[in-house]
């Protein structure tokens, strides 16, 4: 047992879990609002053009946008256990070719400030349930750009455009960005660019959620 989960088994002694869900006693994230989930049944978003595909789990709404507040905003990094976990069962159930994992990686001022990246939290347990490779540090945020949820789609593309690089030897053949939740796709798709420019041939992104209702992917 690794020294965080035995962390997490002296905190769940110590502090009763609550579930980020619904504020239950008992679990991080309980049954009742597993269940409650609906996965993305969306169109089938359109290739952004350095994507090869596109994976999206979850509808953003319900029990889990409270969950990925309460890792996000309100730092419970324990959330991203079972989370991460919903995410590699989805991935068993619908895999990719794929020779590693790489999360969207945080500008170092983000990291700070936050104390984690969630999108490697969730990548760690996706790659713990899978067995894929995870790959994180030679693909940088290059700058601390604006939070993409205050801009308009052209906004959201401009604000990531060659933000991204990868800063390693040449990256897998075959590899899936992770990410928490995905909007318009522009963060994944210049992660991809990067990708690509580091000598990568498919690109794919996988996310925990989205919202419904989002226009399809194009960065055309």
């Amino acid at each position: 047992m690794t020294l965080a989960r035995l962390i997490d088994a002296f905190l769940s002694l110590v502090l009763p879990d609550r579930c980020a869900g619904c504020g239950r006693l008992g679990s991080v994230l309980c049954d009742e609002c597993c269940r409650r989930l609906v996965g993305y049944d969306g169109d089938p978003p359109r290739v952004a053009d350095q994507l090869t595909g596109v994976r999206i789990a979850y509808v953003f709404e319900g029990p889990l946008r409270h969950a990925l507040h309460q890792l996000k905003y309100r730092r419970r990094r324990r959330v991203a256990r079972p989370l991460g976990a919903l995410l590699a069962s989805y991935l068993r159930a619908h895999p990719l070719p794929c020779d590693a994992l790489l999360p969207v990686p945080l500008h170092r001022e983000r990291l700070a400030e936050r104390g984690f990246n969630q999108a490697e939290l969730l990548a760690r347990e996706v790659a713990a349930g899978t067995g894929l490779p995870l790959i994180a540090g030679p693909l940088v945020r290059l700058r601390a750009t604006k939070q993409q949820a205050l801009l308009d789609v052209a906004g959201r593309i401009e604000n990531v455009a060659d933000a991204f690089m990868w800063r390693g030897p040449a990256p897998p053949a075959r590899v899936v960005i992770v990410d928490d939740v995905l909007t318009t796709g522009a963060t994944v798709n210049a992660c991809a660019a990067a990708l690509r420019a580091g000598g990568a041939r498919e690109v794919y992104a996988l996310a925990l959620a989205r919202s419904r209702g989002q226009a399809p992917l194009s960065h055309r």
